[in-house]
């Protein structure tokens, strides 16, 4: 899982990298080219696959759940968001156009949908990737009222109220941008991965190697061949089916030892969190600098270079945000929970 997690955030980086100067974009017209954005589709049922898994070996409540993933997902999301709203404050569209509102800047803490002032056509957070945590913190929010129900029935419990809304999303009942945003079809991916980690503690996703190597990379294929078929509607199955079996043929790998040992996949898996979050605001900065150093040269070769070279930064950026803020953050926030949990009643 954690290679592909590794995967699914390079995915993104190159998806959001040929869109970013705009003599390049003309070379990367056709919808073959936007298969970068399913990354977030294969981080959908990665995140459901680890909630089930981690909640069946370690039973949890559900305010130490919410507590639990709150520690994970907020104070990185919190400090990019912050220093994206500082320096766009002072140096207004110096790197990427944002709304600076506190507004704006307090419902994207929040995690609440609402249209971005900059782009009111888009439902999007200050720092624009974090739209899929606005589906993340409510699918945790889900599931944590799911833990109240006996093991059995938490994901049909799951499978039912997120099928309700996808329905309701088609049925066009969905009122205002929270409700339209969260009926989406793509919140079905998370119930997929929940499934999948019920398949994988019950010993069900052991395949063969050629049999797994071909879920991947069948996967892999449909995944870029339904790409221009991919929209809101229809994202489920041109990018949920093929990342659901690349989950599947990954797991049934690793349960047959294929995939082993640490290295740079590993350290990437690791930084994925801190390369998805940073990397939109390290290619804005790129791009400013790229175009004032005038490399901005026609052609396709021009393009490949910039496109390969905002992978690597971005990469370096991430690994360097995960491992001086990220993980010494997230420890610290460990520290203090257990300390809160710890200490002695007063009175």
């Amino acid at each position: 899982m954690q290679y592909l997690r590794a995967v699914a955030a390079l995915l993104v980086v190159f998806y959001h990298a040929i869109y970013q100067i705009k003599e390049y974009q003309g070379l990367f017209e056709g919808g073959l080219w936007r298969f970068g954005a399913a990354g977030v589709d294969i981080f959908f049922v990665i995140s459901g696959f680890i909630m089930w898994v981690t909640t069946a070996e370690r039973p949890t409540a559900p305010l130490a759940f919410m507590r639990n993933r709150i520690v994970r997902i907020v104070p990185m999301y919190w400090i990019v968001t912050l220093g994206l709203f500082a320096l766009s404050s002072a140096l207004p569209n110096a790197i990427m156009i944002v709304d600076t509102t506190p507004g704006h800047l307090a419902r994207s803490l929040l995690f609440i949908p609402h249209p971005d002032p900059a782009q009111p056509e888009r439902l999007w957070p200050l720092l624009l990737t974090g739209w899929t945590l606005n589906y993340e913190m409510f699918f945790y929010g889900i599931f944590a009222c799911a833990l109240l129900l006996p093991r059995r029935f938490m994901l049909p419990a799951v499978f039912a109220v997120f099928l309700g809304l996808t329905l309701a999303g088609f049925a066009g009942l969905a009122h205002g941008p929270a409700l339209s945003f969260w009926t989406e079809s793509i919140v079905m991916e998370f119930v997929a991965g929940m499934l999948v980690g019920r398949l994988y503690l019950g010993g069900r996703l052991s395949f063969s190697t050629p049999i797994s190597v071909a879920l991947v990379v069948a996967g892999g294929v449909l995944l870029v061949a339904a790409t221009p078929w991919a929209a809101p509607q229809t994202r489920l199955l041109a990018w949920g089916l093929p990342a659901l079996m690349i989950v599947i043929g990954s797991l049934s790998l690793e349960s047959r030892r294929q995939l082993r040992g640490k290295g740079l996949m590993e350290l990437l898996g690791d930084a994925s969190y801190s390369i998805y979050l940073t990397h939109i605001v390290t290619l804005g900065a790129l791009r400013t600098l790229w175009n004032m150093a005038g490399l901005t040269k026609p052609g396709l070769p021009a393009a490949v270079t910039f496109i390969g070279v905002a992978t690597l930064v971005c990469t370096a950026v991430g690994v360097a945000a995960y491992a001086g803020l990220e993980a010494p953050v997230t420890r610290a926030a460990k520290r203090l929970r257990l300390g809160a949990r710890r200490a002695p009643a007063l009175g």
